[in-house]
Order: C-alpha cells, then sequence, then structure tokens
C-alpha cells in the first residue's frame, strides 16, 4: 500500500465508536492515516499542538472540553487544521454553531460509509488544490482523469495573479503539457490555457468596474505585467479594449 499522506486524529468518547470510525477512515480511503484517538477535547488540544494534523474528526457531547470548544481553540491556533463533527441526531442544531470556525463538514452517527467516503475525498480534492501541496514534491495520489481536471481548475482559479502558463502547470502537476491537456478538454471543453485567458478576463471585467484602479492595476491584479499584452488578451475575449469597456460601463451608471 502507498504511504498514506494525511494525519487525522479522531475525539470521541465512546470508545468503540471511536475505534470504529478510525478504522473506516483507513479503510475508505489510502490516504489518510489515524495517528491518535482521543476522548475528550482538552486532550485532544494538546496532541494537537505537539503534532499538527491535516484532520480532526471529534464529536460535540465531551467531557472536559466539548468539541465546539475545541474547534474554537484549533481555529485561533491553526485554521490550516480541518475539523468535521461528528453528530447525533439530536445535536445536529448545536453542532451548527461551530460554522462560524471553519467547520469543513458535519457527519452523523452512525456513520455512513458512503457519506464518509465523500468527506474524505473533498478533504483530499481540498489539501491538492491548496498552493502548498502542489508546489511540493509530493506526488499526487491515485486521482480519477475528472479530479484531476477539477484540481487544474482549482489551481488556475488560485493562481491566475501570478505568471502562469500551460508549462508552469503540467509540471506543477508532474504530466507532460499534451497529456494534462487532453484531461482538461475531455471534462471541461476548454484547452487549460484556454480557461486562464478566459478566467482573467472574467476577473478583470469585474475590476474594470472600480473607477478607482487604473487599466494597468487591473492588468496586473489578474497576472499581466505588460499592459499591452492585457489590452489584446481582452478584446481577443470580449470584442473591446479594456478602455472602451470602461466607458461603456460608465455610460450605463449615469
Amino acid at each position: 500500500m502507498s504511504e498514506r499522506l494525511f494525519s487525522v486524529v479522531v475525539v470521541e468518547d465512546e470508545k468503540l465508536i471511536a475505534k470504529n470510525i478510525a478504522k473506516n477512515i483507513e479503510l475508505v480511503n489510502e490516504n489518510f492515516k489515524v495517528i491518535s484517538i482521543e476522548s475528550n477535547g482538552e486532550d485532544a488540544l494538546s496532541f494537537i499542538k505537539q503534532h499538527t494534523p491535516n484532520v480532526i474528526f471529534t464529536d460535540i457531547q465531551m467531557p472536559v472540553m466539548d468539541g465546539i470548544e475545541l474547534i474554537k481553540q484549533i481555529s485561533e491556533y491553526n485554521n490550516y487544521i480541518k475539523c468535521v463533527v461528528l453528530s447525533g441526531h439530536d445535536d445536529f442544531a448545536y453542532a451548527q454553531s461551530a460554522i462560524e470556525y471553519g467547520v469543513f463538514a458535519y457527519l452523523l452517527k452512525p456513520v455512513n460509509l458512503e457519506e464518509l467516503t465523500g468527506i474524505l475525498k473533498r478533504l483530499e480534492l481540498n489539501f491538492f488544490s491548496s498552493h502548498e501541496m502542489f508546489t511540493s514534491t509530493q506526488k499526487l495520489p491515485s486521482l480519477s482523469s475528472d479530479e484531476i481536471a477539477s484540481l487544474i481548475k482549482k489551481y488556475i482559479e488560485s493562481n491566475y495573479q501570478k505568471p502562469i502558463d500551460l508549462n508552469i502547470i503540467a509540471d506543477n502537476f508532474a504530466f507532460s503539457p499534451s497529456y494534462l491537456t487532453k484531461i482538461f478538454v475531455k471534462h471541461t471543453n476548454i484547452t487549460p490555457s484556454k480557461y486562464i485567458l478566459n478566467y482573467r478576463i472574467n476577473i478583470a471585467k469585474q475590476l474594470l468596474g472600480d473607477f478607482s484602479l487604473t487599466i494597468n492595476m487591473v492588468a496586473n491584479m489578474v497576472g499581466y505585467t505588460d499592459p499591452f499584452h492585457f489590452s489584446k488578451s481582452f478584446k481577443q475575449v470580449t470584442g473591446s479594449s479594456p478602455a472602451s469597456y470602461r466607458e461603456r460601463l460608465n455610460t450605463n451608471k449615469k
């Protein structure tokens, strides 16, 4: 089996439930490893601060420190750790009060394997779409071509302000440019280069509505260091120059 990439802490005061959840996490997704099972929020927080796991699965009703307080403290300590709330039907409304602390997902007990699988897959995509994972030397796990296409889109949407092109994206994914393009076109009906162009220009159109920004500032904000190149790209997509587009916006406001 390949090395597991993401560490998990399960926080649940019912030992059998905790062990079952831990077992199922590793069963349904080989990229997650449970590194500890804790029975209350206080012990969990101490362990988390020492080991900084990627994910916490936590119950709500627990002795010493409940799950809401644990999630609150984690959010103040490290907002990169993803928290999944384990909740029974009776305390689900209470569990939702943790939404202000950026809870990633809610999982009703008894845990349904299909729901657990979906949450872990979402976590996996979230981690691999982050800049830290893309620029690391880690290899992507075995994902479907559709999931890879989704990751490429997320990467573009997170990095459009930087100098990116097909070769840079291909290097980050450890694919050849031709293979990456083939995957992307199959699932989006557009090339990565065209997606970058359209995404940048759509953002630029929104920014041009802010008349406190110069056109050169807008160009820089969407990843163009050359104003002429920006103007040419903008006209290619919209049929008009940035100045003409802004003039129409200004006329429509009056």
